[in-house]
């Protein structure tokens, strides 16, 4: 369906949009103000994001009597606006990744396997995952000076591959879905 706009308006509605500037000026003006005034403001909201490098444990050796560990570091940058918080809790939860069970994580190298898992902590007792199952999250609150819009917090992910695993030569790698919650 269409509809058709007519080309010739009638004579008072020419006059009607030639409002002198100064008036157009104050009625903007006015307008502006109310909304500052009455209106909600909200000039950005929180946002959060993170920055997640390769967990790598590099060359594993299964002869070795002690585990593999390796560390990684993982970036939580949060913004706001103006008139938002001056701060913000977050939470972090990792996925099971390929092997659907937060108890022994596995990476694969086509049909060979090596079981590792992430830690929250650096003794390696408290599995990173979604707070299920007896695992733990990582969980946060950043908070922000008076004019400051921007901040970041790191947190450490502590990796382990047990120790006496016989696994194949091969380039073993899994995913782990990252969630953030803010």
């Amino acid at each position: 369906m269409s509809t058709a706009i007519p080309m010739n308006m009638p004579d008072r509605a020419k006059s009607a949009r030639h409002i002198p500037r100064r008036m157009a000026a104050l009625a903007a003006g006015a307008a502006l103000a109310a909304g500052l005034l009455w209106g909600p403001v909200s000039l950005a909201a929180i946002n959060c994001s993170t920055a997640v490098p390769s967990l790598a444990f590099g060359t594993y050796d299964p002869t070795l009597a002690s585990p593999t560990d390796i560390t990684t570091s993982m970036t939580v940058t949060c913004t706001r606006g103006i008139l938002e918080p001056w701060s913000v809790s977050y939470s972090i939860e990792l996925s099971t990744g390929n092997s659907g069970t937060y108890g022994a994580r596995r990476m694969n190298a086509g049909t060979a396997r090596l079981n590792y898992n992430v830690y929250t902590n650096a003794s390696r007792s408290q599995v990173w995952g979604d707070g299920t199952s007896s695992t733990g999250v990582v969980s946060a609150t950043m908070n922000f000076n008076l004019f400051q819009f921007s901040n970041s917090s790191t947190h450490t992910a502590y990796g382990r591959i047990p120790a006496g695993q016989d696994a194949g030569a091969g380039n073993y790698g899994d995913n782990l879905v990252v969630t953030l919650s803010f």
